[in-house]
């Protein structure tokens, strides 16, 4: 066939050729024709590598980098080489810096985006809720994404005489142990469409679904009747109380443990969600916060009986099944970060040691001094009876468990059952298995994605301004960056200050208060959040009932994945979602035109995908 067709277009050349040698000459032009050009070599990159050793002194090197697939470069420095007497290691890929003035931006997973206009400072975050970073920059855009040694570094951006640099820094004498396993860093450069945030975070989704780390949304509440309820409704937290310990007394036996301050009983809760029913919310999840024992963070471990003081065990029941009659999914919070010694549960043995063999204390909070214990501990001794009792109770729904996904895993050098953080990670995640089995999903308090594996709710991704997330002079904005790679994947709240979102408050300088009222609603919206109530002493519930019915049209997007965030126009940010649709959030004072309709002032329009989008999207297109 390609002969005859090189034949038709060499007329003049068939004259000369015999037969024979037409076919031969016309089978190898075709091949040559067929054959694609040859393709320019990439280019060799490079990460500069920088040891400090802790004597002070400092290495630095020049390494090649392998290129595992096309434009994905990987640095791995192999365990063999990591010694401990290293402090630390930072990697900066030859990308990964720009001039002040320079067109681009940096990007740090809390959600931070800042330019290039600062002349010097320094921004350092040892939190990573997920483990990546990236720049964009004239000469480039890419996306680092860090795979070994992942719980051990912070993500620095570093600010001298107007030249930027951003690079993960990682802790080796802070480990304490040997590395246990080896440093790997792929850098991924993005072009065309993904040369930006959105494709920063679309590469490191593809990154966590292809290897099988998470699962979409949809695909899960399949044959999971529990989460399906979850993603299709709201979620109300009501408080029960907690100890009132101003006296910040650290060890509590029953002669000097504090009072119980009620804030609600489960008759409240019962008449809040009959209040809820009769103005026509009609699918809720609730949760039962401080319900335990002691209430609020008041004797952990210990968890029963139902405090007496909110009306014990079987009002407790009573409560649940006013939830189930009036079909509403009610859970309950718990905390497995926190043990007290008031507890009757309290053994020492359990805990997390530091190298020296001393506990890990935290602070003093309601209960007394906080000490942490091993989550290895805390997922073989603990949980299995808790969970069999709570089941017994009626408690159904996306479970949560407070802290867990708000801290990066932490180590314990107890001789019994030493983890490294990766092995407390594991243990979390045993947890979160245990946890879905038992309830049918698992929420807990934050964004970090050592338990992305098993979560399936945050109650909120940033706490800006004062955790996950603080201010620092070289960032200008926070993006959508985490929900760019989650959402689809796991629901979310997506600030501290979007709880209540609609409740009227002051605003302030604390995460609760941060944002105003108008910017609280559009960035439930812009961020694709589920809402979330949880400190209002709900007297008042018609804000609940109004939010149910703004949700009702925009819940179906809890099952698309985010695909790309940009602003459009000064204050104006559109958000658009897998299956076409998009969310054009206008936070400036004038109304804003967007495809032939109006988006009022300081107001969000949900555009739904048309016939011509489905069909591209369908196509690939």
């Amino acid at each position: 066939m390609m002969t005859a067709k090189y034949r038709k277009r060499t007329e003049g050349e068939e004259a000369e050729m015999s037969i024979q040698g037409a076919v031969r000459i016309g089978a190898a032009l075709a091949v040559l024709a067929a054959a694609p050009a040859p393709a320019a070599p990439s280019a060799a990159r490079t990460a500069t590598v920088r040891i400090t050793r802790a004597g002070g002194q400092t290495e630095e090197k020049a390494r090649a980098l392998e290129e595992t697939a096309k434009n994905v470069y990987r640095l791995k420095i192999p365990i063999r080489e990591i010694s401990r007497d290293i402090e630390t290691i930072d990697a900066v890929f030859d990308a990964a810096t720009a001039r002040k003035g320079e067109t681009g931006y940096f990007v740090v997973s809390t959600g931070l985006l800042g330019t290039f206009r600062e002349e010097t400072g320094r921004l350092e975050e040892r939190r990573n809720p997920l483990p990546i970073f990236g720049m964009k920059n004239p000469h480039g855009t890419f996306v680092g994404i860090v795979k070994g040694l992942k719980y051990e570094f912070a993500t620095v951006v570093d600010v001298k005489n107007g030249t930027y640099e951003i690079f993960p820094r990682f802790f080796i004498r802070a480990m304490r142990v040997d590395p246990y396993e080896d440093l790997i860093v792929d850098f991924h450069m993005l072009e065309g469409d993904d040369a930006n945030y959105a494709g920063m975070a679309r590469a490191y989704r593809a990154y966590q679904l292809g290897r099988g780390e998470v699962r979409p949304l949809r695909e899960r509440s399949k044959g999971n009747p529990q989460l399906a309820y979850t993603a299709d409704t709201m979620f109300v937290r009501v408080k029960h109380g907690t100890k009132n310990n101003k006296a910040k007394i650290e060890h509590q036996v029953p002669a000097n443990e504090p009072p119980l301050a009620v804030a609600h009983t489960f008759d409240d809760l019962m008449r809040i969600m009959r209040g809820l029913k009769a103005l026509g919310v009609e699918k809720v999840e609730m949760c039962s916060v401080g319900w335990n024992s002691g209430g609020f963070d008041g004797r952990f471990p210990t968890l029963f009986p139902a405090d007496r003081a909110f009306g014990g065990d079987a009002k407790l029941r009573e409560a649940i099944d006013c939830a189930h009659g009036l079909g509403y999914q009610i859970v309950c919070h718990v905390c497995n970060t926190d043990f007290y010694t008031v507890s009757d549960r309290f053994d020492e043995r359990d805990l997390a040691q530091q190298p020296d063999g001393s506990p890990c204390p935290g602070g003093v909070l309601a209960g007394g001094r906080v000490f942490h214990p091993c989550f290895q501990r805390v997922c073989d001794a603990y949980v299995d009876e808790d969970y069999r009792r709570l089941t017994e109770f009626g408690f159904k729904g996306t479970f949560h468990i407070d802290v867990t996904s708000c801290i990066t895993p932490y180590p314990c050098f107890n001789p019994r059952h030493p983890r490294n953080r990766q092995q407390t990670a594991d243990d979390m995640n045993r947890i979160g298995e245990k946890v879905r089995a038992a309830f049918g999903g698992f929420g807990s308090e934050g964004p970090c994605d050592h338990v992305a594996r098993t979560l399936d709710y945050a109650l909120y991704v940033t706490a800006y301004p004062k955790w996950l997330g603080r201010p620092n002079a070289l960032a200008e904005r926070i993006i959508p960056l985490w929900q760019l790679v989650y959402h689809g994947i796991i629901l979310s709240n997506p600030y501290y200050a979007t709880i209540d979102y609609n409740y009227p408050r002051k605003s302030g300088s604390e995460p609760y208060t941060w944002l105003d009222q108008p910017t609280r609603r559009l960035k439930l919206y812009e961020f694709g959040g589920r809402p979330t109530f949880y400190f209002h002493p709900y007297t008042d519930l018609q804000p609940i009932k109004e939010a149910y019915d703004e949700y009702r049209p925009m819940k179906r997007l809890q099952y698309e994945f985010m695909e790309a965030h940009d602003e459009i126009a000064p204050d104006v940010f559109r958000t658009t979602y897998s299956d076409g649709s998009e969310v054009v959030c206008n936070y400036s004072r004038q109304p804003f035109a967007y495809r032939g309709e109006a988006v009022p002032a300081l107001d969000y329009k949900l555009v739904r995908p048309t016939v011509l989008n489905r069909t591209a999207r369908t196509l690939g297109l």
